[in-house]
């Protein structure tokens, strides 16, 4: 692509080459950020005309300006006229050149950071923003960087590579990558694919880009079922081995790191006996509690961060809430922590005098969770996320499909499939008869 380069007999009044990569009129020949000739710049598709109108009865203190987005001079003319005309019917009210629609960017790396910052709200609308967890963000970044080294596994520089040569070869590429290269299983697999078809569809839907999604045809891998439980007997044995001694342990690396907290034991019991999410069970604050007429707690009101944050929902008053019955077990572990003290107050439930951040802690449990399984000597891989399959899975052997009313799940048949194990359901119900 050949820079704009027209001599002063051609000069148009009201009609300037601009480079939208220096933001600056380039002028007759010359750059003006490197004062070089303008055919040596690096950058010649970042050239284009803009348009400036002075508006009327400001002695030309005023202008409106608008980027033309063509390199040729007499379509730049044509552009300008229908501009004027533009301005003159609106009274020369138009929306600023900043919400004008944006020129759009050719290379793939460029399509990324603007995802990342779109994902972080920059420049998105109010009523369009959605809260996003900092874990998700720097899961679609480490995507991106897999596609780029890919892409340079092959010999592609990823630095110039434009979006619109995404295609079924380079799909190919990714696919053998993610399979092969960082031995990705079938979840994983289709969680990444899941992104990039994502990322393309924003850009198609969102950015007006006239591509295809070359990610729309890739075929979804079979996935190994991750629904299992832990057996009571388990979790007896893995509560009798958190203790100081056995706090310790090794990364692969020869780092070592203490896991051992008084709070440990009882945040995992809380897991159990209230089925939520790692960040949800982590804030539980005593005011949470509702209480019966009689002073004894039957229910928690949280918020419901999942469905909160997909619907971009900030505002308190609009927020959703699910709400946690208090089981047996779950009562006993509340008068153990002090319920009729710290009744209506803010404390935290769990780690109340922890000053780290509460996700920190999360991922501080969820480590320990691992590391004193592993002292159980059990050849089962049980992790801390299987704690709220334990609860799901009764929940929906007690109550049926009625148990969607307390697990808050859109319908039974998700809960079913990803959260409930089948094999505890045929066991409970081996007393079923037909007559």
């Amino acid at each position: 692509m050949k820079s704009i380069i027209y001599s002063k007999k051609d000069r148009v009044k009201g009609i300037y080459a601009y480079c939208q990569k220096c933001k600056t009129t380039v002028g007759a020949g010359k750059c003006q950020l490197t004062k070089k000739r303008l055919s040596s710049c690096e950058y010649p598709e970042f050239h284009t005309f803009r348009a400036s109108v002075v508006v009327p009865h400001t002695e030309g203190r005023k202008r409106k300006k608008r980027i033309l987005n063509t390199t040729d001079l007499q379509e730049a003319i044509t552009l300008k006229f229908e501009f004027e005309q533009e301005l003159e019917s609106s009274f020369y009210q138009l929306i600023p050149e900043t919400h004008t629609k944006e020129t759009k960017l050719i290379y793939l790396i460029e399509c990324m950071d603007s995802f990342i910052r779109y994902l972080n709200n920059e420049g998105v609308e109010e009523h369009k923003k959605k809260e996003r967890s900092d874990k998700h963000i720097d899961d679609v970044k480490r995507y991106f960087k897999y596609f780029c080294l890919c892409l340079k596994s092959h010999e592609i520089d990823h630095t110039i590579f434009h979006i619109d040569k995404v295609d079924d070869k380079i799909v190919g590429l990714l696919h053998d990558y993610l399979l092969n290269d960082l031995n990705y299983q079938n979840k994983t697999y289709n969680k990444v694919m899941a992104q990039y078809r994502q990322f393309f569809a924003w850009l198609m839907e969102e950015k007006g880009y006239e591509i295809k999604n070359p990610f729309v045809g890739v075929v979804r891998r079979k996935e190994r079922k991750d629904n299992l439980v832990i057996s009571k007997k388990e979790l007896e044995s893995l509560l009798n081995v958190i203790t100081k001694e056995n706090s310790v342990g090794v990364s692969p690396s020869g780092y070592r790191r203490n896991f051992y907290r008084d709070w440990i034991s009882t945040a995992m019991l809380i897991a159990l006996e209230t089925g939520l999410r790692r960040e949800e069970f982590m804030t539980l604050k005593f005011s949470d509690i509702e209480f019966d007429d009689k002073g004894n707690p039957f229910c928690m009101r949280i918020d419901n961060y999942k469905v909160n944050r997909a619907k971009g929902i900030t505002k308190e008053e609009d927020m959703y809430e699910k709400t946690i019955p208090v089981t047996k077990g779950l009562r006993k572990i509340l008068n153990e922590l002090g319920i009729k003290e710290y009744q209506g107050t803010d404390r935290y439930l769990i780690a109340p005098d922890e000053k780290a951040k509460r996700d920190s802690l999360g991922e501080l449990l969820s480590k320990a969770f691992t590391h004193f399984w592993k002292l159980t000597g059990s050849k089962r891989d049980i992790r801390l996320k299987h704690l709220r399959k334990t609860y799901l899975t009764a929940l929906v052997n007690y109550f049926g499909d009625k148990a969607t009313i307390i697990s808050d799940h859109s319908d039974i048949d998700v809960l079913k499939k990803h959260y409930t194990n089948t094999e505890v359901i045929m066991k409970a119900n081996q007393g079923f008869r037909v007559f």
